[in-house]
């Protein structure tokens, strides 16, 4: 068998149909009412995914085209499985640079130019990062350092800490505080029985179509935010982090169905 990061696995689903997903589980053993059709099939297909591969990937993948966004320097090389599940490369944490805003509105070939350029210069953030900015200012006018995310590796070591009992005790807490919030307040009950599934408008900067609450758009889009970031996206992490743990903690897979889904072996393992 092969081994993957949580982070391929989720790359996986991203780039599947989950619009016409159809996968006949419940997201949870207690109901959830506030996830939308979209984000009960994400959940429900990393499940499936974790839960048995083979009848994923013939039964419910249908890929689909994901644009590629022009973010970060460093864009998706093809993803590796390991066979060696302590591999090096698998526990690896993932560190990348955001490419300025300034860069990104100037299109493709301007990001693609700075993605080379800072290849050759990027070595200067680690010994002398005053002289990387002077240099990013002489290239491209930029008077600002460029961003650096790190992930913690979402591989073999994530859930070293972690039980199931622990995960659900979090689970439930989550589901019942969203729903005391709910309750809490006309205002709140108002706004979330309109738009709880919709949360993700808090983010948008559109008006909001069809708002009868009563409320103003920025007052809606406050609360959906607030709601959005302090219970369902925990939740849902939480979730994924369940499912794997029960299903398939280690996220093992037929290599062969890797293979065809273009996932190449790693150096580290096949040496």
């Amino acid at each position: 068998m092969s081994y993957i990061t949580l982070s391929n696995a989720m790359n996986i689903i991203k780039s599947s149909d989950l619009k016409n997903a159809n996968i006949r589980k419940d997201v949870y053993e207690i109901p959830i009412y506030f996830f939308n059709r979209y984000e009960e099939n994400a959940l429900l297909s990393i499940k499936e995914l974790l839960d048995s591969p083979e009848n994923y990937f013939t039964e419910i993948y249908k890929p689909v085209k994901v644009k590629e966004k022009h973010n970060f320097v460093y864009v998706g090389s093809q993803p590796c499985y390991h066979t060696e599940y302590d591999c090096q490369r698998l526990n690896a944490n993932y560190k990348n640079y955001e490419i300025p805003r300034d860069i990104r509105e100037k299109g493709k070939n301007a990001v693609d130019a700075f993605r080379t350029w800072f290849n050759s210069v990027h070595y200067l953030l680690e010994i002398d990062p005053d002289v990387f900015v002077a240099r990013l200012y002489a290239r491209w006018g930029i008077l600002t350092n460029v961003k650096a995310i790190e992930f913690k590796n979402s591989g073999a070591t994530y859930f070293e800490n972690e039980s199931i009992g622990n995960l659900k005790f979090d689970i439930t807490s989550l589901i019942k505080s969203a729903g005391r919030f709910y309750y809490a307040s006309s205002k709140n009950k108002a706004i979330l029985a309109a738009f709880s599934k919709l949360s993700f408008l808090g983010e948008k900067d559109e008006a909001i179509q069809n708002n009868k609450t009563g409320f103003s758009d920025e007052e809606v889009k406050s609360l959906l935010k607030y709601y959005h970031q302090t219970f369902k996206k925990p939740l849902k992490q939480k979730l994924i982090q369940y499912y794997r743990l029960d299903l398939n903690p280690e996220i093992e897979m037929s290599g062969n169905i890797l293979n065809k889904l273009g996932f190449n072996p790693c150096n580290t393992c096949a040496n």
